[in-house]
């Protein structure tokens, strides 16, 4: 009687590939210096990210319980500047000021882009028109803006001014008005914003699916129903995000109401970033302390924010 001897079975293919699907995947081997690589990449990134945003803010917490003016010694304070850029009118009112600036222009710029952003979204030929004339103002630089608007807005030779004398109006002083000073800078943000907004709302239009509004129409939903209906609760995320940079953007801003009335007629337009640049050669510690103020309620909208993402998530 002869004996076989059995040798072990090479592995196949195709018992390799059910192995991998029965079992665990096979590990891959890391590259030596991966990681180093990948740290030396982001590099810097990060370094630009410390030095301009986390050690400015580092920085002004702990001048914000300092007393100095740049030339003499700083004097430890501790929350005294929190108590009087609270309990000062000047600081609660350009807090007031900034807070009536981002309801202007969070719904004019919101209303005006996604009326933009419909228009462009429709098979027109004039939709490309529409697209390019709109993101026209963005390009041009908020203090450029500023400028243009300060002559639109003269009270003698702006051009607001004579087309509302064309119709039989005497127009206004509007950058000398203690009422209308506010909002005649809100319109300047609108107007150089709104078209990148639209862009992003735009964006979201284009991801719903066509056969929606076929079906509506089918049942008989008229343009108003599909818009409030359909069209609203499709592009949430769109809006979310331009309802987050616009409060963002609006809570900064600085630049036009500096160039236009540089906070006045009175403290009429005077937001929290004017009043900080204001105090930085008078008290560096109540312009820090005001500048922390902003980043604790900015924080808290952020926190907000991701806090209902979360709860629409789940």
């Amino acid at each position: 009687m002869t004996t076989t001897t059995e040798l072990p079975a090479k592995h196949t293919r195709g018992d390799a590939v059910g192995n991998r699907r029965g079992g665990s995947p096979p590990r891959r081997r890391r590259r030596p210096g991966g990681t180093l690589v990948a740290w030396l990449s982001v590099a810097p990134a990060l370094l630009v990210i410390i030095g301009f945003t986390f050690y400015p803010m580092v920085q002004a917490m702990f001048l914000s319980t300092d007393r100095w003016n740049l030339l003499g010694p700083k004097t430890s304070v501790g929350a005294d500047n929190y108590r009087t850029i609270l309990g000062q009118g000047t600081f609660r009112e350009s807090l007031f000021n900034t807070l009536v600036f981002t309801a202007i222009t969070l719904a004019g710029t919101y209303a005006l882009a996604l009326a933009t952003a419909v228009a462009a979204n429709r098979e027109l030929a004039s939709a490309r028109f529409v697209r390019t004339v709109t993101v026209l103002p963005a390009v041009i630089p908020m203090v450029v803006a500023g400028l243009i608007w300060k002559w639109l807005y003269d009270p003698d030779h702006g051009l607001v001014n004579t087309l509302a004398g064309l119709v039989g109006s005497d127009g206004a002083r509007w950058l000398f008005d203690h009422h209308l000073a506010l909002p005649a800078v809100a319109v300047v943000s609108i107007w150089k914003d709104f078209g990148i907004y639209a862009l992003i709302l735009l964006g979201g239009l284009q991801r719903i699916p066509p056969e929606i509004y076929e079906a509506a129409t089918i049942d008989r939903a008229g343009p108003w129903r599909q818009f409030r209906s359909l069209t609203l609760p499709m592009i949430r995320p769109a809006s979310a995000a331009v309802f987050l940079l616009l409060l963002f953007n609006s809570f900064k801003v600085f630049d036009q109401v500096w160039v236009m009335t540089e906070g006045g007629p009175g403290n009429a337009t005077l937001t929290v970033v004017t009043f900080i640049y204001t105090h930085l050669l008078t008290d560096v510690g109540v312009a820090s302390a005001a500048s922390v103020v902003l980043f604790v309620i900015l924080m808290a909208i952020t926190v907000v924010r991701i806090w209902f993402s979360s709860r629409e998530e789940s």
